[in-house]
Formats: structure tokens, sequence, C-alpha cells
């Protein structure tokens, strides 16, 4: 059986999962499209002796805490009252409460905010952070009624939109000027919502995460003050719950933190100073010193923190990280891999576990550990996975700045499947990996061959290029719906990752100011290299498409050669200058990536000089644009004014714009979107590519 474009409606994910504080169950989100209805379903699963049941079945339940150790909390809209609610824009959320021993989820409470993370401190009591308007900072103070005008009236004066500070809008949340994020007590025991919401924070200070204390009696928490231009560092505080007191750990001036919690009574930061490479920069593991009231590095090992490795059917958001008593566990991208790392107090990282794929998220249960994973070119499932021990980690080398990928050699592990969500899905094909030399740099590529290209003639099969986004991300030997698609269509599918991916180290991921330099020179290396490696391609007839970053290399491509037969560009960059005042992010990433500052006089001269669009009218290729309209990361003018340099300059060309759909269409797009967007690239290089 063959991999269709239907069969992306038939893929689900597993993603979120969390333990109990006994460690003795555990809770996931399966997450399933629901082409009728275009959209998504999320459901509880339990976990629990090694069984797996259904908890939920309501379709919108992906948000939820352990409340105790037997039951949970999961933020849903079940009644006519709550959905009317929510479509009236009125800001308030609903909680349930579901025993994971059986029966059914009863409503818990409902709180009039709009809450983005809920945490349970025993008592009745709850921490919760959630969005609020500057405008109006105490809303939530006031009765249903009211809120319901303001929700009304808010509506009614959408004709007009007003901003004073940047960014304006973010990618999947629309136009946020004036809100920020503040931390709450709830305490569910009191009657008024007036007096059972206690703010802890300041409504000028926008919270982008906390952290609780495993005693509940304080916490960690890091933002920036709402001003005019958002800064590139946070700031991090500690709050005593009990006394009140706050004290400042971490000045806005130093780390950019990308995780800060306790580890026992210290705090740990997983943080950048963005000193050498910038926003790309790796994080460090930072101590923070009591006696010299300063967070000092633990180690200088880098961090390539979290699972960066793509495909387009990885669904709902996991923890990248466990805080044990002796060692953190956390998720670090190595090559092309997913790994779960084990960091000991005197700073040293070793490898725990892996697969063959990556771990997206992972949970210990009496001591044993499992892992949502793409394992072994299936999609993704539950398993349970067997650690390395403690004498093979000691000699198991995890140094991702060699010559190779260093897992290579580490000896496998015993594996055992938990869940076969997606047994039904056609068995993917294993994409053949090799590695080659390229200006004195050790590079990866993939190549995805069709059973009939193995012993094909020369010059038989048309291939497609297809570049990853980031571009601070991966590719990986991991399920891709896409790439399998194309592989059953036809063509043979080839990847790699240039300088400026994820998975090494600092100084290859640093393509500041050479944007279209080295990156490009190594993309068109491992075409000559894999060109050079399977004769079955035929030069003439292999086409380029990427998303993102990969958008603005296809752009970039098609400008410097004509080479490829064909190009598809997705929810690309064509014009730094531009972008960098329209993107939620180019004020920031326009600047630091091409090496450049507000500072600088010929600051936009620098971002022209990166941009395809200076360099447009050399365009012969026949091109693809597709853009969605709601995609503030990169901006829907990106696309629309490089087709119109393209029709202008005569080149065949043809522009799909997807309504109501974001930056992230071909990973959690509406279904119909995705399957549109699939069908359009596909038969552009049908028709240019065969």
């Amino acid at each position: 059986m063959k991999t269709g474009i239907e069969t992306l409606k038939d893929i689900s994910g597993v993603s979120g999962i969390k333990a109990n504080e006994r460690a003795d169950a555990a809770v996931f989100v399966r997450t399933e499209m629901d082409v009728d209805d275009n959209s998504y379903k999320s459901n509880l699963f339990l976990l629990h002796e090694g069984e797996v049941r259904q908890l939920t079945s309501g379709g919108e339940e992906s948000s939820f805490i352990f409340e105790d150790n037997d039951n949970l909390l999961f933020s849903a809209a079940r009644t006519k009252k709550e959905n009317e609610a929510r479509e009236s824009g009125l800001s308030e959320t609903t909680y349930y409460r579901i025993s994971i021993k059986g029966g059914e989820a009863v409503k818990a409470f409902t709180l009039p905010l709009n809450v983005s993370k809920l945490e349970a401190l025993g008592g009745g009591k709850f921490l919760i952070s959630a969005g609020i308007s500057q405008n109006d900072t105490e809303l939530y103070k006031k009765s249903r009624e009211e809120r319901i005008d303001h929700a009304k009236n808010k509506k009614d004066d959408s004709f007009a939109l007003e901003a004073e500070e940047i960014p304006i809008w973010f990618n999947g949340a629309g136009f946020i000027a004036a809100q920020s994020t503040r931390l709450f007590i709830y305490d569910s025991a009191e009657c008024d919502s007036s007096t059972a919401l206690k703010p802890l924070t300041e409504s000028d200070y926008d919270i982008s995460s906390y952290s609780l204390h495993p005693g509940k009696e304080k916490l960690l928490y890091y933002g920036n003050f709402v001003s005019p231009r958002v800064k590139v560092y946070e700031t991090l505080f500690e709050l005593n719950l009990v006394s009140g007191k706050e004290r400042q750990i971490v000045r806005d001036d130093f780390l950019s933190i990308s995780d800060a919690f306790y580890w026992g009574d210290e705090i740990l930061l997983f943080a950048s100073d963005m000193q050498e490479i910038g926003l790309n920069q790796n994080s460090k593991a930072y101590i923070y010193d009591e006696e010299a009231a300063e967070a000092k590095p633990l180690s200088d090992r880098e961090l390539q923190y979290g699972c960066s490795v793509g495909t387009d059917v990885k669904y709902g958001f996991s923890e990248q990280k466990f805080v044990g008593d002796d060692a953190v566990y956390f998720l670090e991208t190595n090559w092309h891999r997913s790994i779960l790392m084990r960091l000991t107090r005197d700073g040293a990282v070793e490898p725990y576990a892996m697969v063959k794929g990556s771990i997206t998220g992972f949970a210990f249960l009496n001591n044993d550990l499992y892992a949502t994973a793409f394992h072994d070119m299936q999609t993704a499932e539950l398993y349970k996975v067997e650690p390395y021990d403690e004498e093979v980690r000691s000699k198991l080398d995890s140094d991702a700045s060699g010559d190779d990928a260093p897992f290579l050699t580490w000896p496998e592990t015993k594996i055992e499947k938990i869940t076969s969500f997606n047994s039904k899905i056609p068995a993917a094909v294993r994409p053949e990996r090799f590695t080659f030399r390229h200006e004195d740099v050790a590079l990866e590529g993939f190549v995805l061959l069709p059973p009939a290209a193995r012993e094909a003639e020369k010059n038989s099969f048309p291939a497609i290029l297809d570049i990853h986004g980031g571009p601070k991300t991966a590719y990986g030997d991991i399920y891709f719906h896409e790439m399998q698609y194309w592989l059953s269509h036809g063509y043979i599918v080839i990847y790699t990752n240039p300088r400026g991916s994820d998975g090494r180290n600092d100084a290859f991921s640093d393509i500041r100011g050479d944007y279209g330099g080295r990156d490009f020179r190594d993309i068109m290396a491992f075409v000559d290299e894999t060109l050079e490696r399977y004769p079955q391609i035929d030069p003439g007839r292999v086409g380029v498409t990427g998303g993102s970053y990969g958008g603005f290399m296809t752009n970039w491509i098609v400008t410097q050669t004509d080479r490829f037969k064909a190009a598809a560009t997705q929810r690309s960059i064509s014009n730094w200058t531009s972008f960098y005042g329209v993107s939620d992010i180019g004020f920031r990433f326009a600047f630091d990536q091409n090496k450049t500052s507000w500072e600088d006089k010929d600051v936009f001269s620098v971002l022209w000089d990166h941009s395809p669009m200076k360099f447009v009218r050399n365009v012969k290729t026949p091109t693809l644009v597709l853009h969605s309209e709601e995609d503030y990361r990169c901006p829907l003018e990106q696309g629309v004014q490089f087709f119109t340099a393209l029709v202008d300059a005569g080149v065949g060309s043809r522009l799909v714009i997807f309504n109501k759909e974001n930056h992230e269409l071909s990973r959690s797009g509406k279904p119909k979107g995705r399957k549109k967007r699939l069908n359009e690239i596909t038969q552009w290089f049908d028709k240019h590519v065969r």
C-alpha cells in the first residue's frame, strides 16, 4: 500500500505525556484529524500498569494537569454557554475534573481569564498564568455581564486596531498589542471571583514562563516589562508565595533564558548570553551562586536544548525536561536525532536514552522510562524505552562537533511499543544517509528512493530537493508525510542539513551575515554529491521546495541558478527590508541574522543585499508561491511581492493564498488547507519537472 495525500487524515499524534507525583500513572494526548469538521480532535489517554485506556472523548482535551495523584483538571468548552462565551471573545476558561480511576468528567470551576497554564498548589489553591489587556488590567474583577459587554464592545471596535509597542502581532495569536501575561493565585474555596483571584506580578510585566519550587512555597518567573520594543534579554525573579517577598535573580542585559527552574533548592537556567552567534546561540547550563548573587556557568558544554528535528505530523506540545534529585533529564537535538540526555550536578552531560529516530516527550513511571517518539520510520507512538546503564553511559561520546553523528556507534537498547494508533499507515521507506565534506566541513545528506529506483537506469527518475525551515532546525531519519507521498508518486526526495542547521554546535549554526552564502553553497554541493552517487536521478528533472527559511533559500536559489526545473516557495522571506518591519520577529531577527543593527547607517543596504528580491530579475525557473493570509512570521507581503516581480519578469508563476491560515499551515493547518497545499506543489512539479 502506497502513501497518498489521503493518508494524512489517518495519522494521529501522541504528545504531552505527564506522570503524577506518585509516578504510578501518566496521561498523554492523542490528536487526530477531523476532515468533516476541517479541524483536529484531541483526547486524553491514561497509561497505568503498562495498559492504555481512553479517559476523555470531547475532542478538545489537550491542556491538563494532575490536581493530585488520582484526579486531572483539563480546560474545555462543553456546554452551549461555554461555547457561546468562546465565540464571543469573552475572557473565560472552564476546567473539568476527571478521576483516572473512572467516571465522567464534572465541571470544577470557571475563571474570568484566558488561562495559559495552571498548577495545583494544594488546599484548593492554584497558580495560573493568564493573558490580560493593558487597556483594562482589572477586567477579571468585573461581573460576567460586564465582561460580556466588554467583549461585545471590543468586537464592535475591531475595525480599528491601535498599538504603541512592537511586535504588534504574533503568529498564531493575531494582534497582541497592549496584551501581556500575568501570574495569579486562585483560591477555589472563595465564592467571590474578585477575591478568589489574587495577582502575583505587576500588570505591566509580561511573563514568558514560570517554574514552581517542589515545596510549592516559592516560584521563579521570567519575561520583560512592557515597553515600546520588547528586549532580547529577560529578567528572572524569585517570588516567595508565603511572605510575598520578591528578588531579582538575573538582570535584563545578561541572558536570553530558554528555561529556569529549581533543582532541589538550587536555581538552574538553560540560557545564552548571545555574545557568540546572537539569537541562535546554543544554551548553556547556569547555576545561581547565592553568595556571589549571580548566575554562573555550570559547564562550558553547549546544549542543543529541545527537539527540533522536523516532521509534518508532530502534533501538540511536550515538556522537554524532567528534574530529578541527582540529575536533570532533557531532550537535545544531536545531528539528525533528538536524544534524551542527563545533566549531573558536576556539569557532566551524558546520553540517557535513544530511539531509531527522535524522542519528542517522556515521563518516568516506577523508574521505567516512557517516551513519545518517532521510531524506526513510524509515525509517533508511545514506547517503553530502556535507558543506558551507568557503565555504558560513561563510555558514550555525545560531542556533536565532530565529523559524524556520535550516536551511530552507540549500542541499541530495548524498545517496547505501547500504542499502535497508526498501525494502518502504509510502511514508510527509510532514507539512505551519507556524509561528505564541503569547504572542509562535514555534512550529511539523505535520499529517499522509490523501490523501483534502486536498480533503475541512469537519468530515469525525477527528484525533489526539500529544504527545511529555521534555519536552526534539522532533518532526520523520521517519518515525514509529504516526502513519503512524493516518493509514492514517483519522485526521489533529497534533503540535507547545511550550515545554519541545528544539532551540531554554534560554529556550525552561525550563518549570520551570510544568508545565501555558505548555506547555499552547502546545498548545491549536496545536490552535486547526490547526483554523482545516484545516477538514476535525471539532473534536468529536479525541483526545489522549502518553507520559511527553506522558502527564503528556494527564492535565493532561483535568483542564483537555473539548474532546477521548477520551484515551490512556501511561507518565504523574499525581502529582508520589509520583513524587518512587518514580521512578528523581524525587528530582532532581521538585524541579528544579517549581522547589522539600527545604529549601522547602511543597515537597509545590508538587508537588501541578502534579499532574493534584489536579484529577482535573474529568475527563469517556473515558480509556485504559497503563502498564508495570517502568517505573521513571514508575512503574506513577502510572497506577494516575489510573485509580482516574477510576473513582471515574465516567469511562469502561480500564487496560492490560504485564507485564515498562518505560518504553521504545513504542520498544523486545517485539513483542507494542508491537502490543497500538497496537491498544489505536487501538481506544479508534475507539470514542470516530470
